[in-house]
């Protein structure tokens, strides 16, 4: 659906701009089911943070940042 080329866009603006005011963008995702969007997620500059804890269904989640 383009969400994650969007999203790119997006914060590829953001870092950019001079009144941003936060310091990082984060965003978490589920591990088992995500598995495509992750590296997408590496290729546009977030790094993983960590694991979450399971929650939902103990569904394992994954927290990802990119520092503004």
């Amino acid at each position: 659906m383009g969400l994650g080329r969007a999203l790119h866009g997006r914060v590829h603006k953001a870092r950019g701009a001079p009144a941003t005011q936060a310091p990082l963008i984060a965003l978490h995702t589920t591990t088992p089911i995500m598995t495509v969007a992750q590296p997408m997620y590496l290729r546009m500059g977030f790094k993983l943070l960590r694991d979450a804890p399971a929650y939902l269904r103990a569904v394992p989640y994954a927290v990802y940042t990119m520092t503004l």
